[in-house]
């Protein structure tokens, strides 16, 4: 006689992913409905052809300047340790959040990473490094669009940038963490990432674009979506970092006004509510899906893949939510890794992990 208990339990483990897999579809089609030019939205550019790793790295959400951030002298021994631990690597991929300019003025946010980040540069079995900016660090792209800006127009060019940050080897901000003697070099991209390791396409990136999916969002009576879709009925990875940038440097910029980060930003409550799609939501600064597991931003997930890409990746590997965790999606079946956190607070419990991508995506606990 088979046991009654195995079986609902083996009957609510296929109902899960069937729940998710339905919902899924619910929110693209909700998407499509209001953007006919679905297929083309937040769509990354064809990168360049890039030769197949054997193995990388990913680490993100430090939170430098963030006094609730774990990253002390010991915990980057210990994480350094750890990385030259996982032997030979291609890659080591700083999947954004690095720094808290949302929490720290430019400076000091920098300065907090003086013991940890020359030790990540000198790491002697590492190739090189790939620093993919976030929301909390986001400052860096919009140093590099002005600097862009800048250069184009003492050439007489008065066609500006785009808003988005090719492959470059200028990146101030680490700039002054990079000691003399490095042996690692630095590169620098945003909003995406990707590579092929060992056969498997693997797409990067730090995952404050989630908040965009949300259902909520897109109904019809939705003001973010509508303020979004004002041009238009479509919409760009271009658009939503227009309307997502003056947000971002709004927070960056009040670090230097007093009180006003430790008053958990009661100045800006009512443009935080009205943030949500861009990370951010409710009367605290924390994103709409911080503190959230894979399986909790399954759908999400679904809808952004669907909207990003034709050809899905076989890893897409994120951070941001700051839950660790590996998850294959049931509509697209790509497997999505979380890449955790290295901070502590009210909201969220420190998780010090590594992913590592090779044959597999492992999780390592530092």
């Amino acid at each position: 006689m088979p046991d009654e208990r195995k079986t609902t339990a083996e009957s609510k483990t296929l109902e899960a992913p069937r729940e998710i897999a339905s919902e899924a579809r619910r929110r693209i089609n909700l998407l499509a409905s209001r953007v006919p030019g679905v297929r083309a939205f937040l769509k990354p550019p064809t990168p360049p052809p890039l030769p197949p790793a054997e193995r990388v790295a990913v680490i993100s959400d430090f939170h430098l300047g963030d006094p609730m951030s774990t990253m002390d002298d010991r915990t980057g021994d210990r994480l350094c340790s750890a990385i030259a631990d996982l032997g030979r690597l291609d890659e080591l991929i700083l999947l954004g959040d690095i720094f808290d300019f949302w929490q720290a003025p430019l400076g000091n946010a920098i300065e907090a990473g003086k013991g940890l980040m020359p030790n990540l540069f000198l790491l002697d079995n590492v190739k090189s490094i790939v620093y993919v900016p976030g929301n909390h660090d986001h400052h860096v792209c919009r140093m590099y669009f002005e600097e862009e800006t800048a250069r184009r127009l003492r050439a007489g060019n008065l066609e500006p940038p785009e808003l988005t940050i090719p492959m470059t080897d200028d990146c101030p901000v680490m700039s002054p963490l990079m000691p003399y003697d490095a042996t690692v070099p630095l590169s620098m991209v945003y909003p995406f990432h990707q590579l092929t390791v060992q056969g498997k396409s693997v797409l990067f990136t730090h995952g404050h674009l989630l908040g965009l999916f949300e259902r909520s969002l897109w109904m019809r009576n939705a003001m973010m979506s509508s303020l979004l879709l004002t041009k238009g009925q479509s919409l760009s990875l271009e658009d939503v970092e227009r309307f997502a940038s003056p947000y971002y440097e709004m927070l960056a910029l009040s670090t230097s006004m007093p009180g006003v980060v430790n008053g958990r930003y009661r100045i800006y409550r009512a443009v935080i509510r009205a943030g949500k799609a861009l990370g951010l939501a409710g009367e605290a600064r924390t994103s709409s899906v911080r503190d959230t597991t894979v399986e909790q931003n399954a759908v999400e997930l679904e809808a952004l893949l669907d909207q990003l890409t034709d050809e899905k990746p076989d890893y897409f590997v994120y951070g941001h939510t700051h839950r660790a965790g590996k998850l294959v999606l049931p509509l697209s079946g790509v497997t999505a890794v979380n890449s955790g956190c290295w901070l502590a607070n009210e909201y969220t419990r420190p998780s010090n992990i590594i992913v590592e991508i090779s044959d597999d995506a492992y999780i390592h606990v530092v």
